[in-house]
């Protein structure tokens, strides 16, 4: 994926403050000559989430797949995500949040269910997220969302 490209969709995103079904066919076209996203790439994506309002369903399938698939099959160890990973997406979701972000519990819960092994903070912080939404009243999809 072109680090540039994914940088200015994201960007323009945050901008804009939605992410459109365009938006979300342009990230895919990045991923045709290269399926695997770099950290930076990752953290760009993780911003959308955070910043963005205004999604579409597109958005939170294309999101919570690229981000499990980079932390569960394209690092090493392949099936596990080990303290530095779970420091790295830890301290991502601890960022500052200007939407609800609902994908991010939705997230976690697939990279716990799809890993073979998780650190246990990332469990534990899917547990809490959970319990934030379920006190919210937002336990479905919670997406896609509007302003």
């Amino acid at each position: 994926m072109n680090t540039n490209r994914i940088g200015k969709i994201a960007v323009r995103a945050i901008e804009k403050q939605s992410m459109t079904n365009e938006d979300v066919r342009e990230l895919k076209g990045c991923l045709v000559d290269d399926d695997f996203i770099s950290r930076e790439e990752a953290e760009d994506l993780l911003r959308i989430e955070r910043l963005v309002p205004r999604t579409v369903w597109s958005w939170s399938e294309f999101f919570i797949e690229t981000v499990t698939a980079h932390l569960v099959w394209e690092r090493r160890p392949t099936g596990r995500i080990l303290q530095d990973d779970a420091e790295w997406l830890l301290g991502m979701l601890d960022l500052p949040r200007a939407a609800s972000a609902p994908n991010l519990r939705i997230l976690l819960f697939s990279l716990v269910s799809e890993a073979e092994e998780v650190d246990q903070r990332l469990i534990a912080r899917a547990m809490y997220e959970n319990t934030l939404a379920r006190e919210a009243g937002d336990l479905g999809t919670g997406y896609p969302r509007a302003a």
